[in-house]
């Protein structure tokens, strides 16, 4: 599944932004600007996981003064956001699950609506746990799974029928479109409460806050001395 989904988003990255605005109904860079409103770092190292087609780097780069290292897996991403960002931006084709950098070299990590497509959750926050300097942070916003039933199913339905409609109709794809793998990803996605726990065992420390009533998620976690975090099995 994880193919598919990189090859589904390479197959929309033109019009990727303006279909997600309207599946998110337009709360999707909202939840960007809060999350870099939640964040304190603003010199140093910051990498940015699955860059995509560049939206969230270039929120990053106004607001941080140090260099930005971009990393995702798929060359047609990488070369769709060079085409719009600036030299402090350095890009890297890689994979979440083996970060391309020196253990303690970063300051932030962020990963905007990216986490969810990774194959393995616990070794992606692992590896950026390692990465960054303690004291460094690391933002997620993403889509969350609500830990109200009832919100979940909302949320999975809404997933699975209206957001394929809704960006089909949008960019002039059939009802069966690369929209679709939303539900797939959103499956194999921890409950809000699940993650915020495994932040805070990974990286010593973390908040989460939710929007819509938990279909997104905004979380920062805090990395602490090397002997203060757990290092669970993965």
């Amino acid at each position: 599944m994880w193919r598919e989904i990189t090859e589904a988003l390479e197959k929309i990255v033109d019009v990727y932004e303006r279909a997600n605005h309207i599946i998110s109904l337009f709360q999707d860079d909202r939840a960007r600007m809060r999350g870099l409103e939640l964040i304190d770092k603003r010199e140093g190292i910051t990498l940015e996981l699955g860059t995509g087609p560049g939206n969230f780097a270039l929120m990053l780069l106004r607001r941080l003064r140090g260099p930005l290292i971009c990393l995702d897996y798929s060359n047609i991403m990488l070369c769709k956001a060079k085409e719009r960002l600036s030299r402090r931006a350095h890009l890297v084709r890689g994979v979440f699950e083996a970060i391309p950098l020196r253990r303690g070299v970063a300051s932030l990590a962020a990963a905007a609506y990216s986490l969810r497509d990774s194959k393995k959750k616990l070794k992606v926050m692992a590896e950026v746990a390692r990465i960054l300097k303690a004291g460094g942070e690391f933002l997620v916003v993403d889509v969350g799974k609500p830990d109200n039933p009832l919100y979940r199913e909302f949320l999975s339905l809404y997933l699975q029928w209206v957001v394929p409609m809704l960006a089909g109709l949008c960019v002039g794809y059939g009802p069966r479109n690369p929209w679709s793998m939303i539900y797939h990803s959103y499956n194999l996605l921890p409950p809000n409460r699940e993650l915020l726990k495994t932040l805070k065992t990974i990286f010593g420390g973390a908040e989460l806050e939710e929007r819509v009533n938990g279909s997104l998620i905004i979380a920062v976690a805090h990395k602490m001395p090397e002997s203060s975090i757990k290092t669970p099995k993965i």
